[in-house]
Formats: C-alpha cells, structure tokens, sequence
C-alpha cells in the first residue's frame, strides 16, 4: 500500500499554551505537518500556524481552514506573505467556505461561496506575485493595494471542499484539495474523479484529516471515539461522505435522537470507516489505506487530548518500521 505523509491538526479542543511543546514532539517523532484549525471562537488559524512555525524548523504547516468570508483577501494574502518570508517553503494557505451557523452568529454572509473562493484566491495571489490589485474579486473590493513585503515564494492554496461543486473548482484553481474528518477510501476515489473531471485538476495533491483514537485494543479506542463521533453525526445533515459509504438512510433514522442516540446505536462499522481509531496497526493500516485511495497526506485529528503527547511518540516509532 501507498504511504501517505502524516500529519496532526491541532487546536480547538486544547489550550493554545500546549501548541508548542505538542508541534515540537510531532517534529521530534518524524511526523510531517500541522494543520491549525479555526474552529470559532476556540484557537485562531494563523496565529496558531505562526506558534508553530515559530516553535518548529521543519513541519509544513497550514491554516485548515479560514473562511474565505470572515477576512479580507487582501489581510488574508499579508498574513500569508509575512508567514512565507519568515518560514520560507513552510507554509500552506488552507481556504474554506466556513460553518454557516458560526458566521450567522457574526452577521457574516455567506452568498455565492464558489464565486467568493474564485475571487479570493486570485486577489490572494496576485497580491503575493506583488501585483496592485484594484477592481472587485469575489465580492471584495480593491483600491490600488499591493503588499511592500511580498514573499519570494507563493505559498500553495488548499481549499477545503466536500461538495461535488468546490471539488471540481477546487481541481480547477487550487494547489491541493483539503478533505474534513469523516473522509473515507470511498469518498477520497469520488473526489478525485471530479477533480479530474474538472481539467487540470488530475494531479491536484489531496489532503485529509481523520479523527485519530489510538489504544492498546481496538475496542477501547472505539470507545473513546464513540462520543466524538456521534457530535459530529448530530451537528451536520447526511452528506457526500457518510453517502460514500451507504449509511445516510440509517444515519438520518438516528438523527432525530440526537448525539445521545447515535452514540448509544451506531454500528462500530461507522467508527471503524469514519475515524483512524484502533491499535497501532489498525491505526497505520487505516492510513495505508487512505493513501491508497490517493491521499498525499493524512492529518491526524487527536480525540484523546490528555494522552496526545504520549500517542505522538507511540505512532511516531511504530511509522519508522512501516
């Protein structure tokens, strides 16, 4: 099987104070990259992707995701440029459309998201070429703006994407595809072939994250992922990636319980094809298995926050002999 690079998304669910010593430990054990969520109002996108290319010399890493209507392009594209010269080839600009519950909560609207990701993304990057920009992109408006610091390098864009529409664009005008946790071989081979479909987009590196439950047994990291699982069931709407794997039917039937329901009723087929929970080698043979479905990178998102530390050295020595 194709190994994937690995990785961790980190933030949200743990005090940022710990995102130096946990992005050092992940640097210490081999791992590959960062991910710095932006999930509101817990951890910040970029300035937690600044801890950690301040903390680190190696990890890529990005912002997974920033909205593309909660800042302007052009505040986006100096964050950006001022991460890029000071961490040269290190950072990956991560874009998404956002949860609309959390932008409704800040009067934030969210119209057109694929005619706001366009624009956005090519105000980004003629900003970062060093370009003025004037004129209207995405429904921003410029007005002679041109960064005094561009970056000797443009960082790649990632968009995160799950509906067939933005994984087309995204293979269309994005340096990589950024997949949410729930993804699946399944659901990896759909995504690459609208990509594909969309022209350039074939060779459009893929990322995902994963819901990460590591323990001595199989059954006890599903137990842990249980609840977290069931959280996420409940918060969203049947969608493409439960759909991949034929469980939308049933998904929906144990939705209308709630987060309780789910927990208590969900097949652990549902955890063991929606997470990397299990031993050490459930959890690398579930990775394997992403990256032969044609993910570039798996990034790990870790249930288990007390116990984080720990897991990082554990599946850092057991991916040395993979």
């Amino acid at each position: 099987m194709t190994h994937p690079a690995v990785g961790f998304v980190l933030g949200s669910n743990f005090h940022p104070s710990e995102l130096i010593t946990v992005s050092r430990a992940l640097e210490s054990n081999g791992f590959d990259s960062v991910w710095c969520s932006e999930d509101y109002f817990l951890t910040g996108g970029i300035s937690g992707a600044a801890v950690v290319l301040g903390a680190t010399e190696t990890l890529k890493v990005g912002t997974g995701v920033l909205s593309c209507f909660v800042r302007h392009p052009a505040l986006t594209a100096m964050e950006t440029g001022t991460l890029s010269a000071a961490h040269p080839g290190r950072f990956r600009l991560g874009l998404g459309s956002g949860v609309n519950s959390w932008l409704d909560q800040q009067g934030i609207g969210h119209a057109r998201p694929l005619g706001t990701m366009r624009g956005y993304i090519e105000s980004v990057r003629l900003l970062l070429s060093g370009a003025e920009v004037s004129g209207e992109y995405g429904g921003f408006t410029f007005d002679k703006v041109q960064l005094a610091f561009p970056p000797a390098e443009v960082a790649p864009v990632y968009i995160g994407a799950t509906g067939p529409k933005m994984t087309a664009l995204t293979g269309e005008i994005a340096d990589g595809l950024l997949l949410s946790v729930f993804s699946t071989p399944e659901f990896v081979g759909t995504q690459s072939g609208l990509m594909a479909a969309a022209g350039s987009g074939a060779d459009t590196p893929i990322s995902t994250f994963a819901l990460f439950s590591l323990a001595d047994t199989v059954e006890e990291a599903r137990l842990k992922a249980r609840p977290v699982v069931a959280m996420y069931l409940a918060a969203g709407e049947p969608g493409p990636m439960t759909g991949a794997i034929g469980i939308n039917e049933e998904l929906a039937e144990l939705r209308k319980g709630g987060a309780e329901a789910l927990a208590r009723d969900m097949p652990d087929s549902w955890i063991d094809a929606l997470t990397i929970s299990g031993d050490l080698d459930s959890c690398l043979h579930r990775m394997a298995e992403l990256g032969a479905a044609g993910c570039g990178e798996v990034a790990l998102a870790p249930i288990s926050v007390d116990t984080m530390v720990e897991d990082i050295g554990r599946l850092g020595a057991a991916m040395k002999t993979w």
